[in-house]
């Protein structure tokens, strides 16, 4: 088997988690500052990272600004990151 497409699939699902990391992030940040998650556009992120995020049935955190840290997308963002760096190590290996 020729290494270079699945050097191109593994590549593919790396860029993949560091998309849904990145989105998970906004997340975090969004519902950690009250005001903003009160906006129209908020909910549809919201709604789309939370079909991603593990539930861990960590308690979230409130913040001094109205909003909550919300530690389950906060472990997810890690453990995606976490298995994007697994990918990497095997696609080396590729």
């Amino acid at each position: 088997m020729n290494p270079k497409p699945l050097r191109g699939l593994i590549s593919f699902f790396m860029n993949l988690l560091i998309l849904l990391a990145i989105a998970l992030t906004v997340k975090v940040v969004i519902v950690f500052f009250g005001a903003i998650s009160s906006l129209d556009w908020v909910d549809a992120i919201v709604t789309i990272t939370d079909l991603v995020t593990l539930p861990l049935g960590v308690d979230s955190i409130a913040t001094p600004y109205g909003g909550v840290f919300d530690v389950d997308a906060a472990i997810t963002v890690g453990c995606l990151l976490l298995a994007e760096w697994g990918l990497s190590a095997v696609r080396n290996r590729a």
